[in-house]
């Protein structure tokens, strides 16, 4: 049977950004691809740009949502549509270099345990600069074990692991066979990535191809409010009940990773002192209504607030 691949494109008013994405999963050097784009009821000219694409292109199916849902919700719609071998998860305002998809399909052919690859992010921003955010020197295959520990930062060692979406195919029966799919929260690619490395028996890496997350001002990443804190803790205590007692260690240091990366949203884009103060408040209740403390505290981590 013969590889196929679908890219499923989430797209809220994203005409400023979404040819560049399309036009960088067209010209993959790996052909048998489809590209599901889901509108998620945007009101700019992006349906007009799609239309346009669709057209010329019998690979790429346009779906539009009459009412916005969201990215993970959005995402789910587009999972029930597909049919490949494998399948990957691309915002519209990101792109790929073009050899992405046949590299790791490539890998997936040289071992039948790979169930996901990983290629490597450079952050890119406004007037063509770029900055690399995760790089490989290996084309290491990694255990499920491996893959969690490098992804909740539980070792020291010279790289990690993103739970960012655009960098990563997953081999589709993986997810399908455990029913993994996005929760409608802030942190879906967190919850979302965690699921799949803890369902999977291998995890690839392959170097010199990348995602490039694209910055912008309007991003959800560069904003904060007060549903950050709650959709957060419900975030874990959704995670919690996948895991078993032997998880719970990197669970709880994945929890700690991603909890001081959510302080430092917080500080990064909140300047008010009193609207601050609020947040932390928020925060420290939360802590103690949602966490198991004695739990948490019995694997000997601390976390300043």
């Amino acid at each position: 049977m013969e590889d196929t691949v679908s890219v499923i494109i989430p797209v809220h008013n994203g005409e400023k950004y979404i040819e560049r994405c399309i036009d960088s999963i067209l010209n993959q050097s790996f052909k048998n691809v489809e590209i599901l784009i889901i509108d998620d009821n945007s009101k700019d000219t992006s349906p007009k740009i799609i239309h346009k694409y669709s057209r010329e292109n019998n690979t790429i199916k346009y779906i539009r949502n009459e009412k916005t849902l969201g990215p993970a919700l959005t995402r789910n719609r587009g999972l029930e549509l597909v049919n490949s071998t494998y399948v990957l998860f691309l915002d519209c305002d990101d792109w790929i270099d073009l050899n992405c998809i046949e590299k790791s399909v490539e890998k997936f052919k040289s071992n039948p345990d790979i169930d996901i690859v990983i290629w490597e992010i450079k952050t890119a921003y406004k007037y063509n600069r770029v900055c690399t955010r995760y790089e490989y020197l290996y084309n290491n295959t990694l255990s499920s074990t491996m893959a969690l520990k490098l992804l909740s930062h539980s070792i020291e060692n010279e790289f990690f692991l993103s739970p960012l979406l655009g960098c990563k195919l997953f081999k589709t029966s993986i997810l399908t066979k455990n029913h993994i799919l996005f929760y409608d929260t802030l942190y879906e690619d967190d919850l979302f990535t965690y699921l799949a490395f803890l369902n999977s028996n291998m995890i690839a890496l392959v170097t010199g191809s990348s995602l490039y997350y694209y910055q912008r001002s309007e991003s959800v990443s560069h904003h904060f409010t007060e549903k950050n804190i709650c959709d957060f803790f419900i975030t874990f205590q959704i995670l919690y009940k996948y895991i078993n007692t032997t998880q719970k260690e990197t669970y709880y240091k994945y929890f700690t990773k991603c909890l001081k990366s959510m302080i430092n949203c917080m500080l990064n884009n909140v300047s008010d002192f009193e609207m601050q103060k609020n947040y932390k408040i928020k925060l420290f209740s939360s802590f103690y209504e949602f966490v198991n403390i004695e739990e948490y505290y019995s694997y000997e981590f601390s976390i300043t607030i």
